[in-house]
């Protein structure tokens, strides 16, 4: 059945595919980035109700290190800024590769002679 495909064709499939599981990976990372700003969220919102004196404890690898509530918030800060920037960046990525999705789905239509409204993305 493969042989009655033209190599167009496939490879215009192909390529459609590849675009698709950029996008599908794209997701995955953002959704892991809003879980983790999350997280921090939760942590900053944690810290700003606990008294400057207070003991803090604060997580590195499988170890947890003493800290003050300052440094502490300040850790947050800059992973939540750094967060913030890769997840900018990821939906750039994510809008240059849905757009891309939509040209190669309209190509490999005009290829079959298909018109139609968009097919669904994912």
């Amino acid at each position: 059945m493969s042989e009655d495909i033209p190599p167009q064709v496939r490879q215009q499939v192909e390529r459609i595919q590849q675009v698709q599981e950029r996008l599908q990976f794209v997701h995955a990372a953002l959704h892991q980035i809003k879980q983790q700003l999350a997280e921090i969220n939760i942590a900053q919102k944690q810290l700003i109700a606990l008294a400057e004196d207070a003991v803090v404890y604060q997580m590195a690898g499988s170890l947890l290190f003493k800290t003050t509530k300052e440094k502490a918030t300040k850790t947050l800060e800059e992973q939540a800024e750094a967060l913030t920037v890769r997840q900018k960046s990821l939906e750039k990525q994510e809008k240059t590769l849905s757009k891309q999705y939509e040209t190669l789905q309209e190509t490999l239509r005009g290829m079959l002679g298909v018109s139609g409204g968009p097919a669904p993305a994912g």
